[in-house]
């Protein structure tokens, strides 16, 4: 069978306040901020590549369990930061080859942050 896809172009999150996510990215998971509308979207770069799109919603609906996950250079060290700095994360679970944790964002999103040994 042809190669159907070549890549992803980003996920996607329906958010009430872009502007609000966008810098709770940014500040706490290291995003930098590149073309945006805070009225409507912002695209979110990691390493220089578009990673995460930050959609505006009248009527957002937060994913209650993880549909992505993103990764981390070091779980305990980010999972205690993220924790003094307020932000809701599980606990860190360690497993044979990975460490991993959920964290909240603002609009109740539930992703997974995965530290690969």
């Amino acid at each position: 069978m042809t190669q159907r896809l070549t890549g992803s172009y980003g996920i996607m999150l329906y958010v009430g306040d872009v502007e609000r996510s966008s810098a709770w990215f940014c500040s706490k998971l290291g995003f930098t901020l590149g073309p945006h509308d805070f009225n409507d979207f912002a695209e979110l770069h990691l390493n220089g590549r578009n990673v995460l799109h930050l959609l505006r919603s009248n009527e957002p609906s937060p994913m209650t369990k993880p549909n992505f996950a993103l990764y981390i250079q070091d779980s305990k060290d980010l999972h205690q930061a993220l924790k003094e700095e307020g932000v809701t994360v599980s606990e860190r679970v360690v497993y044979s080859d990975h460490a991993e944790f959920l964290v909240t964002d603002p609009d109740g999103d539930v992703m997974s942050l995965v530290h690969w040994f």
